[in-house]
Parts: C-alpha cells; sequence; structure tokens
C-alpha cells in the first residue's frame, strides 16, 4: 500500500513533509486538494478514518461545533466549502494521521 500525502505546496509543514518522504525513498502519491477538489464522501471518508480528534483537522479553532454527533457532518461541510482550513500535512496510510510535526511520517509507516 501506497502512502498518501495530501498536499498544500503553499504550506512549508506540507512541503517539508514531501521532502521527508523523498529522501526516503519512499514511494507514495501525493492528492493536491486545493488543485483537485474533495468530494463530500472524500472528507467524510478521512473524518471517519482520522487517527487524531476529528477537530484537529481544521485549522481555525474559532470555529465551534455543535455536538459529537453532527460533528462529521459540519466538518465535512466546512472543510468541502472552505478546504484551505484543512489541517496539513494530512497523510493516509491505513488511517489518515496529520503529521505534525512533519517528521510523525516516519513513526507512520515505521521508518523512524
Amino acid at each position: 500500500m501506497k502512502p498518501r500525502l495530501y498536499h498544500n505546496n503553499n504550506c512549508s509543514k506540507s512541503r517539508m513533509c514531501k521532502k521527508i518522504l523523498e529522501d526516503n525513498n519512499i514511494d507514495f502519491e501525493i492528492r493536491e486538494y486545493l488543485k483537485d477538489q474533495m468530494t463530500r464522501n472524500e472528507i467524510k471518508n478521512i473524518l471517519e478514518n482520522l487517527n487524531d480528534d476529528l477537530i484537529e483537522l481544521v485549522r481555525d479553532k474559532n470555529f465551534r461545533f455543535s455536538n459529537k454527533n453532527k460533528q462529521i457532518d459540519e466538518i465535512t461541510n466546512l472543510i468541502f466549502s472552505k478546504p484551505n482550513l484543512m489541517q496539513r500535512p494530512l497523510v493516509f496510510f491505513k488511517k489518515y494521521f496529520i503529521c505534525r510535526p512533519p517528521e510523525k511520517v516516519l513513526e507512520i509507516l515505521n521508518i523512524g
């Protein structure tokens, strides 16, 4: 299984994660989610399989969500309408992981 990096080239942490993968000769896919918009189902799948707290996927901590039962739908709608609010770098490898710090990707892939 190839890891997939949800990448935003304008983000230094995302660029660092990409470089770490390249420097370690990891064969991975890049998903440039700002250039090629994610579907609501794709976002919902990320949230349902996120290794971290759901709220951590939202970069702007000023957003408040009504309750746990509605968080997936609310966050899905928010990220669908404003994909730049999705935390990055995000890596998929069996589950979705927020790679902060970017070196966390090595731990996820059992390299570091």
